[in-house]
């Protein structure tokens, strides 16, 4: 087992129990409205007893740094919609508003303006509006191209019918686009370690920059509000991998079997330069799938025609 996956086990356990400690004092401030954060993936606030606002906020990690350093800013937009949109899909919302927070050390045009076209272009991919934001410039925190961004969403939730889950329903995976925003820091001390030339070296006939940056899927393009009447649960595979990420959206009773389809051709850049597990690597990246639900089996087929679906497993 690698030495940066053990210390990123032992991070998210001390993180996980601040958080814990938090919220004894932040849960102060709720009101009855607020439904709290059941899935683990975005917030609820009751408007009425049909209509809830569910909220998400993220970042993109150190994908970020990777961004500036080649100076790749087209796709890191969509990464900061994506990680939002994709939590708030778990909770079956549809996006209405995004918010972007841009800190740099100062603005340059170019990175300014191709991270908000991206941001731009994704909410409109999901029919979401880009209604405000902020930017700072703080050249003793950042240096150079140097930056970091967040995003807040907020969506709609109308009351669905609750699908219990039962003995015997299916777990469809959705593929995903490469690494999306997560395991960056694994990523950045494989191309460090290894003395790489990110600008210049080459993976499986492409560019090796172009498969890290390749932007996170939006999953609300593959699935629509039709399609939630028939969805149990989803969980979207971020950080901590399939694992991990699926068992937020089941009971801790809830017993299931995975099958996992073989790594995709990119994870080999990463066990071709360290010595990593496949369990290792399926507890950092999602490993070829970024979202996960379950369904009856009676509505087997569907999905299981679709592009980017895939049948993975079973409740048992």
């Amino acid at each position: 087992m690698s030495k940066l996956y053990k210390k990123s086990g032992v991070d998210v356990i001390k993180t996980d129990k601040l958080i814990g400690q938090a919220l004894k004092f932040i849960r102060s401030s709720h009101s009855d409205k607020v439904l709290g954060n059941k899935l683990g993936f975005s917030a609820e606030y009751r408007i009425n007893k049909d209509v809830t606002l569910c909220a998400a906020t993220d970042g993109v990690g150190t994908k970020a740094i990777l961004a500036s350093e080649l100076n790749l800013y087209m796709g890191i937009g969509q990464d900061l919609v994506a990680m939002c949109s994709n939590d708030l899909l778990c909770n079956k919302a549809k996006p209405l508003f995004f918010l972007d927070y841009f800190a740099c050390g100062s603005v340059k045009s170019k990175q300014y303006t191709e991270i908000l076209k991206s941001i731009t272009s994704a909410c409109k991919k999901i029919n979401c509006s880009l209604i405000g934001g902020e930017t700072a410039e703080m050249p003793s925190l950042y240096e150079g191209n140097h930056f970091d961004i967040a995003g807040f969403l907020v969506g709609i939730k109308e009351r669905h019918k609750i699908l219990n889950i039962s003995k015997g329903d299916l777990i469809f995976g959705i593929r995903s686009n490469g690494f999306h925003s997560n395991g960056y820091s694994l990523i950045r001390d494989i191309i460090k370690k290894n003395k790489i030339n990110i600008k210049k070296a080459k993976f499986n006939k492409q560019k090796l920059s172009d498969l890290l940056m390749k932007p996170t899927r939006l999953y609300h393009q593959f699935i629509n509000n039709n399609d939630l009447k028939y969805i149990k649960t989803l969980s979207h595979i971020t950080g901590g991998g399939i694992h991990s990420n699926f068992k937020r959206s089941i009971s801790k009773e809830t017993k299931f079997d995975l099958n996992i389809p073989k790594l995709p051709k990119e994870y080999d850049f990463i066990k071709d330069n360290m010595n990593i597990s496949d369990i290792e690597l399926m507890e950092i990246f999602n490993c070829g799938i970024g979202m996960i639900l379950i369904i009856n089996k009676k509505n087997y087929k569907k999905f299981n025609k679709r592009k980017l679906f895939n049948l993975i497993g079973e409740i048992k």
